[in-house]
């Protein structure tokens, strides 16, 4: 046998990880991009399967692909479910490639997962092509980013000042996806406001000497990093393979927001970040 082979063959070996869940990350960080990698899944897939494609936000797009044609739609990520029964072919084609359009413009990493068919595929059921579809999406426009609005929270404290500054602006937007979340003043780490797993008797709640403790830490991060690091910093502490519960933080120099989300909702919160960067600029 080829040595390179058998090279090829321990690096494959040494280098694996087991999936922990049957999820494929798609990484592609553009809405094009993203929508390349639905398309070549759907081209790839040869036996009968039922694709998944799961945005960072929720978004879904469930699709029952064989021999590289869509021969039906189980979810999407809004409107109505094509009927295969009744439209025509150009009709279907326009809007699969309009759902897998709007998919890839959600915000990602995308995941996918692949299972067997709930029923077994009627001999007549020939679906829409690759082809066709991928065709169709040349004529369909993407952004090149998620659009992410943030909604403020009118109904805040009177004695929190929350009207100023990035991070009491990033807390307000991460509440679309944030499991919970605190937000501090860098001075003294005295808590400002909280919400979800982050309040009194819930599983991530940080008393005060720990936010103290915390805002501590960051203060002399911050000494340590002045020279190469400008504010505002966004820190991401993700769990090893990118699953389970992260945590966002953003400080402005006066106050600090801390956000636990899940870690495939990397995407959002780096949307919500650009967002606000942007606007501040």
């Amino acid at each position: 046998m080829d040595t390179a082979i058998l090279d090829l063959l321990e690096d494959i070996g040494r280098t694996s990880v087991a999936r922990l869940n049957p999820a494929v990350t798609l990484t592609a960080e553009t809405a094009t991009a993203r929508r390349e990698q639905v398309l070549r899944t759907i081209r790839g897939t040869v036996l009968p399967r039922r694709l998944e494609f799961t945005a960072a936000n929720g978004d879904c797009l469930a699709i029952e692909v064989n021999s590289s044609r869509v021969t039906d739609v189980f979810r999407v990520r809004s409107g109505l479910v094509p009927d295969f029964e009744t439209e025509a072919r150009e009709n279907l084609a326009e809007k699969l490639a309009q759902l897998v359009s709007d998919i890839a413009a959600a915000p990602g990493p995308m995941e996918l997962i692949s299972l067997q068919p709930d029923i077994a595929l009627e001999a007549d059921d020939v679906g829409i092509t690759f082809r066709e579809i991928s065709d169709a999406c040349h004529s369909t426009e993407l952004p090149a980013e998620p659009v992410v609005s943030i909604v403020p929270d009118h109904e805040e404290d009177d004695l929190t000042d929350t009207s100023d500054g990035l991070a009491s602006q990033f807390y307000a937007g991460t509440e679309r996806f944030a499991q919970g979340r605190v937000q501090i003043n860098k001075s003294d780490g005295e808590a400002i406001q909280a919400d979800g797993t982050c309040t009194p008797e819930q599983p991530m709640y940080a008393d005060s000497d720990l936010l103290k403790q915390f805002a501590a830490d960051l203060a002399g991060w911050d000494k340590d990093t002045s020279a190469e690091l400008e504010l505002p910093q966004l820190i991401v502490l993700r769990p090893s393979g990118g699953k389970g519960t992260a945590l966002a933080v953003l400080h402005d120099g006066s106050q600090i927001s801390a956000a636990v989300h899940e870690a495939r909702k990397l995407g959002a919160v780096v949307s919500l970040w650009k967002t606000l960067t942007e606007a501040d600029a």
